[in-house]
């Protein structure tokens, strides 16, 4: 370290330099020990903090990873990759709060990947259980990008939930058009049709459902109940029959059960 001289600086830029190899190498105990020398030498080093943060990481330390990360932060406010590697251990955390705000912070800060960033802050939100702002979150992701495919179908499950039948729709007829293999969002709108007492068009998406996925049983005992609302209990209990050859969780089950009584089979 001699040869940096006297300038504080240049020294903690050596030591800086020298704990980014060490990090590299995988030697995370002595990377921390470098980048303290060069936080000691120059406290307004954010990447110093932020390559720290991701040594302390690796040593399992997430406290003191999380607590570089904010000082990393503090210290240059429009730091992308600090936001970024302080997300991964939120996520790991499952902190969603923290997660909700880094993602709206992000889509702030960098606007060209703003739907991304404003689509995971409403997942965040939605786990939260804060509706309103997940919808406000997926609202902005389809407003900085209508190809926001993923923001397209969450809302729609969310307006769904509320008892929102055509806003459901039309969420996901948009998902469905942007990605017309999406078995996930033909099972979604096949509840919506069928919720809304229109039993045709949900067998129809629960078929689409199933030629995309067939081990989906889901989707066989969405069909089912319609075939059963239309009055076609035969094909609802081919679809029951099927379902049973499926590994099914508990509420699976209890539906199963529940619509095998309804077309007079218990």
């Amino acid at each position: 370290m001699a040869q940096a001289g006297s300038d504080a600086k240049a020294q903690a830029s050596a030591y800086y330099e020298r704990g980014n190899i060490q990090l590299d190498a995988g030697a995370n105990a002595e990377a921390v020990a470098d980048y303290d020398k060069a936080i000691a030498l120059d406290p307004s080093a954010a990447r110093a903090f932020n390559n720290r943060a991701l040594a302390y990481v690796a040593l399992g330390k997430p406290d003191q990873a999380l607590a570089d990360y904010a000082a990393a932060i503090q210290l240059d406010p429009g730091y992308l990759r600090a936001y970024e590697n302080r997300l991964r251990l939120l996520e790991q955390r499952g902190d969603l709060a923290g997660m909700a705000a880094d993602y709206r912070q992000l889509a702030a800060l960098d606007p060209t990947h703003a739907a991304r960033y404003h689509y995971r802050a409403g997942s965040a939100l939605q786990g939260l259980r804060d509706f309103t702002g997940a919808r406000k979150a997926y609202d902005a992701a389809i407003a900085a990008d209508p190809q926001q495919v993923d923001a397209w179908y969450q809302r729609g499950l969310l307006s769904f939930a509320e008892g929102q039948r055509a806003a459901a729709l039309a969420d996901l007829d948009a998902a469905l058009r942007l990605s017309p293999r999406a078995a996930n969002a033909y099972y979604a709108r096949g509840l919506a049709w069928n919720a809304s007492g229109d039993a045709g068009r949900a067998i129809e998406d629960y078929t689409k459902a199933l030629a995309l996925n067939p081990n989906y049983p889901e989707a066989l005992l969405g069909r089912a109940a319609a075939y059963q609302m239309a009055g076609q209990d035969a094909l609802a209990r081919a679809d029951l029959a099927a379902i049973e050859q499926k590994a099914l969780d508990d509420a699976l089950k209890a539906a199963l059960d529940l619509l095998r009584e309804q077309v007079g089979e218990a």
